[in-house]
């Protein structure tokens, strides 16, 4: 069985027309995610299950707190994942060399493990996105066991656009 992409062309579309409709006012505001790699909470997942997870997203922060993400990228499972979430981040720290960090969750629908997440596709993660004054940074994503199956800690690459 195929993994249900039918959300890819909205989100792409989505995506670009956000980037094409308000270039100015985006400004600062829209970023590129790389999405890299991921560690799985328990070993027996480490073992057997997909670590590297390329993939390529979008997130628009409306307020310092409240953003939406979407994108695809390469799940554990080796099959292919499309994501939209909202962001909500409402803890902010000032890091030392004008690090800034935002702690909150993310919350949306993501493709691709219908097999294996009874909640699928409703996805809820804990998120830390770290920027420097430029815009550019990482996001840690933090997915909780489920069932049987196992979370992980996922990393992004963040460069603004």
């Amino acid at each position: 069985m195929r993994p249900n992409t039918s959300l890819a062309p909205f989100l792409i579309l989505s995506a670009l027309s956000l980037v094409i409709a308000s270039p100015v006012t985006l400004a600062g505001m829209l970023s590129l995610d790389l999405s890299t790699t991921c560690i799985h909470n328990r070993a027996e997942a480490r073992r057997s299950l997909n670590q590297v997870n390329p993939g390529l997203g979008v997130e628009y922060q409306f307020t310092p707190d409240v953003g939406l993400s979407g994108g695809f990228y390469r799940n554990s499972f080796r099959r292919a994942s499309v994501y939209a979430l909202a962001t909500w981040t409402p803890l902010h720290l000032a890091l030392p060399a004008g690090l800034t960090a935002r702690i909150g969750v993310a919350g949306g629908v993501v493709s691709g493990y219908s097999r294996v997440n009874p909640f699928a596709p409703f996805a809820a993660a804990a998120l830390l996105a770290v920027r420097n004054p430029q815009g550019w940074g990482i996001n840690l994503v933090a997915v909780p066991n489920i069932a049987a199956s196992s979370g992980f800690v996922g990393l992004q690459l963040v460069a603004p656009l």
